[in-house]
């Protein structure tokens, strides 16, 4: 495993979300397509709490000893609920990620030689520290399709009655 493409990823996706979630009006940091779904907000609050509370921790756990305990997540920590919009500011939920990627990326900077077969083991399933650093590149990447997503519904949305049939099909 390439450490340093894991790396030099996480850091510039970093960047990619920083430019995706900036410069939002109110009205496109809350608006969501479905109700089912996470808006802008909620998507970099999860971000947030996935950063300080579970991918850094549990590869460090795991390359350290493959028996110690993982905290488990609580479900309502790591995204919002639907009715928790109201002010929560997205600046500070993004300086605050930027921040713990930031503290993430430099401890993975000090990582020699790490052992990516080591496991966490529960019950029966096991998770090694290279599937847990390929999550959690693989995550950055999903919430960054999502949040391109909500971006490009979001002008489908407020374009009405005009098109973008023009752009192309999104598949």
């Amino acid at each position: 495993m390439n450490l340093d493409f894991y790396i030099a990823r996480l850091s510039d996706n970093a960047e990619t979300i920083k430019s995706l979630v900036g410069n939002l009006s109110d009205e496109q940091i809350f608006w969501k397509n479905d109700l089912e779904k996470w808006s802008i907000l909620q998507i970099v609050f999860h971000l947030r709490q996935t950063e300080r509370k579970d991918f850094r921790l549990r590869l460090e756990k795991t390359l350290r000893d493959e028996t110690e305990e993982w905290t488990p997540l609580v479900p309502e920590e790591l995204h919002l609920a639907q009715d928790e919009n109201t002010g929560k500011n997205l600046a500070e939920l993004l300086k605050d990620f930027l921040a713990e990627r930031e503290k993430s990326v430099a401890w993975l900077k000090t990582l020699r030689n790490p052992n990516f077969e080591n496991a966490h083991r529960h019950n029966e399933s096991k998770l090694s520290a290279g599937d847990l650093l390929a999550s959690w590149l693989a995550h950055d990447f999903l919430h960054i399709k999502q949040i391109v997503r909500l971006h490009y519904d979001y002008v489908n949305h407020i374009s009405q009655p005009f098109e973008t049939v023009y752009a192309g099909e999104w598949t």
